[in-house]
């Protein structure tokens, strides 16, 4: 109970502090002036102050231990938060340095918990959900339907795509819809919901027609529907296939 409740509190803190408590004109300043950012150090210093109200509250609630732990834990978020954020100022923006970002900071208040709380069972029932056969056959059947499906898709459409324009579409953005559609499927089947392939085909129809009706191209009608039908079926087949083998 405690445990979670500090865990959550310092979530909540660290959301807090860099999304609500962070305008953009800092974090453009982060990235053009890095180390020299005079807001750099402001961010770092709310986060802390964040930190040190949330664990002076927690600490208050289930009964002092050590002060020293407050200002140790403040130390580490500060220290840390700097830390990765300079990192991030050199990285190029997008969404995987975001993540990376982000989860580094995520792993940091996770490890603070376990620490301020005497929590260490914690971890090794993560370690020991996430070590499964049925957890790393999920994780099988995801790392599948993203880069080797389109891949295989793509080399069994090859062929047909002579004669085809991309003019009027976002580069690379037929692939990218292709794994987050084959995601949702596969989503969907392991969470034994096939009505909900049902409905994100139905979907992806009633968006696709318009653009195969404007462009009265029987060829390119084709090329979508046997992609379609390819991607659902290689996503049918991994999806039922993991559900076999975590039942093993």
């Amino acid at each position: 109970m405690s445990f979670m409740l500090l865990l959550v509190a310092l979530f909540i803190g660290h959301i807090l502090a860099d999304f609500y408590w962070q305008p953009m004109s800092w974090v453009n300043n982060r990235n053009t002036r890095h180390f020299r950012a005079k807001k750099l150090y402001l961010h770092v210093l709310v986060h802390g102050l964040t930190t040190a109200a949330i664990v002076s509250w927690w600490e208050f609630s289930f009964g002092w231990q050590e002060l020293s732990r407050i200002g140790i834990a403040t130390a580490i978020v500060i220290v840390t938060h700097y830390l990765i954020d300079l990192a991030k100022s050199y990285s190029n923006k997008g969404v995987v340095p975001f993540i990376i970002d982000q989860l580094a900071h995520l792993v940091v208040i996770l490890l603070l918990t376990v620490w301020l709380s005497d929590n260490s069972e914690f971890i090794t029932s993560i370690w020991q959900w996430l070590i499964t056969p049925t957890t790393l056959w999920v994780l099988c059947g995801y790392l599948l339907v993203l880069s080797p499906s389109a891949v295989f898709i793509r080399m069994m459409l090859e062929r047909l795509t002579t004669g085809f324009s991309s003019t009027g579409s976002l580069p690379a953005a037929g692939q990218s819809i292709g794994m987050l559609e084959r995601v949702l499927m596969l989503t969907f089947i392991l969470l034994d919901q096939l009505a909900g392939v049902g409905f994100l085909l139905a979907a992806k129809s009633v968006f696709r027609f318009g653009d195969l009706r404007a462009s009265k191209d029987k060829k390119l009608t084709e090329y979508v529907m046997l992609g379609t039908l390819l991607s659902v079926t290689v996503t049918l087949f991994i999806g039922l296939a993991v559900n076999y083998l975590k039942a093993l």
